[in-house]
């Protein structure tokens, strides 16, 4: 996935069918013209998002057996439709969309999708864990297609501009930019999601009471499932059950948000408040365990964290 940023970081034309041979390793491309194909693609990624703006003639992506099993695995591909339209089919199922039109699948499992002549589309990977500690049931996206209302024009409008700075201004500030963009995919995938007759309703009323609980409390040390259980009202084998199959456990999704709360602290602070405070902030008994669990969790520890956006923060005060 990183390299596939790098090549086309800065945008890139592809003319004719050889130009599809370097993006045929995760999957397979065929365009629809066997002479004469013309397309963009220009791509942009910050911690968790990979992002691409796809115009021009279309293809059809397969996504076969023997693609699964790397990166892109663990994320969920949410494509907008600016014009044109897409076809797409996973687990028997169709879907078909238009102008304004979200399109969801899961690279996880084998799929194809048929872009029309004249496309223009946002491709956005998010990873599935984060998605599932926001409440977001991934296992419903497989060929999902809905009409994607205001919040399409949302994501393309900042889209846009993102793609349009310079690499020298897009570097200062890319953490806020990732995390608007997920916000709006959170809220668009959340509001179709409501309206899914798949879902189980009273789980996932249990699932939103465990959120809001996570929401109110994550601050305070002593808070544990255990906790969490009490205030929901269920039993402990009832919780783990409504999480069953999804990408996040209980305990994760606090952890999870306990991180995700430091992590705001760290850019926040910098070296103006010790690891051991901001861990106590939010939720763990000590810097070590902060520390511990940020680096289990990101890969990194938090100094490295805090040191990386540093001089992020110092660029943006020129």
């Amino acid at each position: 996935m990183v390299e596939y940023r790098r090549q086309f970081r800065k945008g890139a034309v592809l003319r004719g069918e050889d130009a599809l041979d370097a993006l045929n390793q995760p999957w397979r491309l065929v365009p629809h013209k066997k002479t004469g194909f013309n397309a963009t693609v220009q791509t942009w990624s910050c911690q968790r998002l990979l992002l691409a703006r796809a115009q021009g003639d279309g293809t059809i992506m397969y996504r076969d057996e023997e693609h699964l099993g790397d990166g892109y695995d663990n994320f969920v591909l949410v494509v907008l439709i600016h014009k044109g339209g897409l076809t797409c089919s996973q687990r028997g199922r169709t879907a078909t969309a238009g102008q304004g039109s979200v399109v969801t699948l899961l690279p996880k499992e084998s799929y194809w999708s048929n872009a029309l002549d004249g496309i223009d589309a946002t491709m956005l990977y998010v990873p599935l864990d984060y998605l599932e500690r926001r409440g977001v049931a991934t296992d419903a996206l497989a060929a999902e297609s809905w009409a994607g209302g205001p919040l399409v024009a949302g994501v393309r409008a900042l889209v846009d501009s993102t793609l349009e700075l310079q690499d020298d201004a897009l570097d200062r500030r890319p953490i806020h930019i990732e995390e608007a963009l997920l916000e709006l995919v959170v809220g668009m995938l959340g509001r179709h999601l409501q309206r899914h007759t798949d879902i189980d309703a009273p789980a996932e009323e249990v699932r939103r009471k465990v959120f809001a609980a996570i929401a109110a409390n994550y601050s305070n040390p002593a808070y544990d499932v255990s906790a969490i259980v009490a205030e929901t009202g269920v039993s402990r084998r009832y919780m783990y059950k409504v999480f069953e199959g999804r990408n996040a456990t209980v305990g994760s999704i606090l952890r999870a948000r306990r991180l995700d709360e430091a992590e705001v602290l760290l850019r926040a602070y910098g070296q103006g408040a010790s690891l051991a405070r901001i861990g106590k902030t939010v939720g763990f008994h000590s810097g070590e365990s902060f520390s511990r669990a940020y680096k289990e969790s990101r890969g990194i520890t938090p100094a490295q964290y805090r040191d990386r956006h540093k001089a992020d923060a110092a660029r943006a005060k020129r």
